[in-house]
């Protein structure tokens, strides 16, 4: 094919697959994944919000866990376009009670995908949130590198994910030789993947201020050696006030 290809689920939002024109995918979906409605869609470009990780509400908030709509679809410049909304119901009401919208802007180039976020408060009251996109990259683990977090400051979760252990990283290239859960707090805006396949990706992004590299390793034995996490993340909660809207796009792009 001479253009990329992308499929999206309406539940979650989620970008399951991105296709080169070789027809690689460079995402990665887990074997144990459900398309039922079920549970979220373990792999791909889940969503999480309003909350990252655990909390009050089930485990990475409710927005990969329920159906969102198709609110504009187009081609612009031969590249497709598609834009997701999500709005409150008696569901996240009763997790998260507050009114919103939220817009997921897809848009597929030749070699790159760009998704852009946004959320707007619609209620008359203020509101605080998290965000993420929690990517699976395709990957062989053992030749696994991340390039641009050196200087960053990070959030250990191994041992215990109660209580990160605070650091700095110092390495030019971060790798995956065992379980990995690690929070990297004022990330730099662009990051290189190389996924030990023969690719390099490089994730760029506008206000996401965070990263997050995850490897489960032994806990997925079936498929951890596959795949790896690179997430552009709002660790810092982000507060809303009526009428105010957030705004945050990334880019993933094959050089």
């Amino acid at each position: 094919m001479d253009h990329g290809e992308a499929e999206i689920y309406l539940f979650g939002a989620c970008v399951t697959s991105w296709k080169v024109p070789s027809g690689k995918d460079l995402l990665f979906v887990r074997p144990d994944a459900v398309f039922n409605g079920q549970k979220p869609i373990s792999g791909g470009i889940p969503h999480c919000f309003p909350q990252f990780g655990p909390g009050p509400m089930q485990q990475h908030g409710f927005a990969r866990n329920v159906n969102w709509s198709i609110t504009d679809s187009e081609v612009t410049e031969g590249d497709p376009t598609v834009t997701l909304e999500l709005k409150d119901d008696s569901y996240s009401r009763s997790m998260w009670d507050f009114s919103f919208q939220a817009l997921y802007k897809v848009v597929l180039h030749s070699t790159s995908l760009s998704t852009t976020l946004k959320i707007i408060n619609t209620d008359d009251k203020p509101f605080s949130f998290n965000s993420a996109l929690h990517t699976y990259f395709s990957a062989s683990i053992a030749g696994v590198s991340v390039k641009g977090l050196e200087g960053s400051k990070t959030l250990n979760k191994d041992p215990d994910p109660k209580n990160p252990l605070e650091g700095k990283e110092e390495r030019d290239e971060v790798t995956f030789p065992g379980f990995v859960d690690c929070v990297y707090l004022g990330a730099p805006s662009e990051l290189t993947l190389d996924n030990g396949l023969g690719d390099k990706i490089v994730i760029s992004n506008t206000n996401w201020s965070d990263a997050v590299l995850w490897n489960p390793h032994l806990q997925m034995e079936a498929c951890y050696k596959d795949f790896v996490c690179v997430e552009n993340a709002k660790i810092e909660t982000v507060q809303l006030g009526p009428k105010e809207s957030w705004v945050a796009e990334q880019k993933i792009e094959l050089v």
